[in-house]
Order: structure tokens, then sequence, then C-alpha cells
């Protein structure tokens, strides 16, 4: 069993049940599984696959989960991005994972802009806000692309997160976290 048939299941079982509620606002299974498989879309499309690395900075909030559960549906690996990190820590954590693409909350832009000439593995970066610039709109992706399901061959042992620890005495160290420990 790998981290998306948390979703997968409990989509099938209770699509109206709500999975989140945040900022006063609440998301069902079936609302949630729509937007994750519209937004593997948007991955895949944009040359996402089994094993690329996914960054994300921002605080909490609804795109984390879809962001999470769309990388895991293609096999790519997660990069839970800490937003106290500084540009140098940043830099780093994103060239260490080797992040392919970055989805950026509209606080963290104009310091992910400021770096983003060293972020040489980087193709793609999405702002959750509108698209600026060369920016690619988070909604705009899920808007255009299609709610089908992907299915991937997903080991169990396959890494679905990479976490950073926080380098207090030294760089951050990345953690993997495979399907399995979950």
């Amino acid at each position: 069993m790998n981290t998306t048939d948390f979703l997968n299941i409990s989509n099938a079982i209770c699509p109206d049940r709500d999975v989140m509620i945040f900022d006063g606002k609440r998301w069902a299974y079936g609302q949630t599984s729509d937007r994750v498989n519209k937004l593997a879309n948007a991955l895949k499309r944009f040359g996402i696959e089994k094993g690329d690395r996914l960054g994300m900075l921002e605080v909490n909030c609804n795109q984390y989960v879809e962001a999470y559960f769309a990388a895991a549906k293609v096999g790519a690996i997660f990069v839970p991005l800490n937003f106290r990190a500084k540009e140098k820590e940043l830099s780093y954590m994103i060239g260490n994972a080797g992040a392919k693409m970055l989805i950026v909350g509209g606080r963290y832009l104009e310091m992910v802009e400021g770096i983003r000439s060293q972020l040489s593995t980087v193709e793609h970066c999405v702002s959750l806000g509108k698209s600026e610039g060369n920016w690619l709109s988070y909604e705009g992706l899920l808007s255009s692309s299609p709610p089908d399901d992907i299915v991937e061959e997903i080991d169990d042992e396959d890494i679905t997160i990479l976490m950073y620890t926080s380098g207090t005495t030294g760089r951050p160290k990345g953690v993997p976290l495979r399907h399995s420990g979950f």
C-alpha cells in the first residue's frame, strides 16, 4: 500500500465527507481527489516523472496536501521546504534535492526570485497566487488539466518525501521517507 491509497480509498467510500478544513473552507474527498488528479496531470505535462523532486515553499494550506498527493501519484518525491529558511539555506536544499519544479506561496516569491539563478535543477516555478513574469499559476495548471486518475507503478519502498533537517549543527540534511513508513 502506498500513500496515494489513503486518498483513493477514502474518495471511493465517502467522496462527500470532509478531508480537510482550512481557513474556514471545507474540502471533500471527491473535490480534493479531482484537484489532486488535475495537478498530477499538469505535473506529467511539465515532465515531472517518477523519482523527480517537487519542492514546495509555503505555510500550511490546502495546496500542500494537494501537491503532496499529486507528486505521490506520479511517483515524484515531495520536498517540503522550511518557510523560515533564509535564501542561502533554501538555495542549498533545493539544489541538494535536485528539485525540478517549485511551488511557492506569495510571500516567498520575491525571495525565490532572488535566488532563482542559483537553482540550476529547477525547470518550472509555480506561484500559488497569480502568475507573474515567468511563473506558472497553480490554479491555472489545475484549470487547464483533466481530472483523470493517474496510475503509476509505485513500490512501498519508494521514497515519497525528502524532508530536510533544520541544520542546527551544519547544513540541513535530506531525510528520505518511504511510502511504507506511513
